[in-house]
């Protein structure tokens, strides 16, 4: 079958490959040559760079203003030379008194130095009751200065026991004082409200009373009013042997209104005739003659008297009869028992002779 090329469009047509390629040198100049013409149309463009207008190197100087000035003054310095005070600026000081300043300062260094190493604790006090009276001979002027030094720092401390005894010698000079000049500060005993023993002056103690009293009008105010006519203590009412008609005649309507019954009542028992009711099996009804009903009461504590006895000896009985019921049963158990067990042990020689 033949292919119709119509169909499907020709072909496209096969260009023929060059067989001299270029090569590489001739690509290196063609780039080196391009570059150098697009600096030449560069430069041909733009203009001279503008100059600045600052002065400085670079951007790290920092301007030194008057540093030429100081410069100057310190030669001038230098030319000069260094000037010291003399004695013409602070004064003329004379021999001894310089001898005394330097006795001074080497005697209070020495007392540092001492104070420091703990020297001048050591000594008795002995040596120092013989420095203070003025004994000196015999001792070196090392022991004499330790001495002295102690001395100083024993006249130094305070006497708290001295200053103690001081004030209250004082307090009672002044006390004395103000008791001799004046009546009213001396102390006196008296009792506060309470009726506490206090100690004090007499101003204190009529404060103290005139307190007391205000309260206890304070406290009377708020009371009822008393009775004029109260009796106090002991004292005979000679009124209630002679009195006077209003009394009299209040006593009489008292006694009117008093109850006469005997005192004590007569004994009254119960009337079972007086009301008409049922009563239960129980009822006794007694006589209201003393002497009858005095008898029934007797006939009725004897019957009692039986009934509790016989219901004692009733009790007694049905105990003892328990008790034989008790013993019965316990032997007739006991014989139960036994002849459980004479059939058991027969049951078992039945079973020997078989065997």
């Amino acid at each position: 079958m033949a292919s119709n090329n119509s169909l499907y469009g020709n072909p496209p047509q096969k260009h023929p490959q060059s067989t001299n390629p270029q090569s590489s040198s001739s690509l290196a100049f063609t780039s080196h040559l391009s570059s150098l013409i697009s600096q030449h149309q560069s430069s041909s463009t733009t203009g001279r760079a503008r100059p600045s207008k600052s002065s400085k190197s670079d951007i790290f100087s920092v301007s030194n203003r008057g540093s030429q000035k100081r410069a100057a003054a310190d030669l001038l310095d230098d030319n000069n030379g260094q000037q010291h005070k003399s004695v013409k600026d602070i004064g003329k000081v004379d021999e001894a008194t310089l001898h005394r300043s330097k006795r001074r300062m080497e005697e209070k260094a020495r007392l540092y130095e001492d104070l420091k190493k703990g020297d001048y604790l050591a000594g008795d006090s002995d040596d120092e009751d013989d420095s203070v009276g003025g004994v000196d001979e015999g001792r070196s002027g090392g022991d004499v200065y330790m001495a002295r030094l102690r001395r100083k720092e024993k006249e130094g401390l305070v006497d708290f026991d001295r200053k103690w005894a001081d004030e209250e010698r004082k307090r009672e000079d002044k006390y004395e004082e103000e008791e001799d000049g004046d009546d009213n500060a001396s102390i006196i005993s008296y009792e506060d409200d309470l009726g506490r023993t206090r100690h004090g002056t007499r101003a204190e103690a009529a404060r103290v009373l005139a307190e007391s009293q205000s309260q206890q009008e304070a406290a009377e105010r708020w009371r009822p009013q008393r009775p004029t006519n109260l009796i106090y203590g002991e004292a005979i009412q000679t009124q209630a042997f002679n009195p006077d008609a209003n009394t009299a005649s209040q006593m009489s309507y008292l006694a009117a209104r008093r109850d006469r019954s005997p005192t004590p009542p007569e004994e009254t028992h119960y009337d079972p005739e007086g009301e008409v009711r049922n009563r239960g099996t129980g009822f006794y009804a007694f006589s209201k003659d003393e002497n009858v009903r005095k008898q029934q009461m007797e006939e009725l504590m004897e019957a009692r008297d039986e009934t509790i006895k016989e219901r004692d000896a009733r009790r007694e009985r049905r105990a003892e009869r328990e008790r034989l019921k008790d013993e019965r049963r316990m032997k007739i158990e006991e014989l139960r028992v036994k002849r459980r067990a004479e059939v058991f042990l027969a049951g078992l020689g039945d079973l020997g002779v078989q065997s």
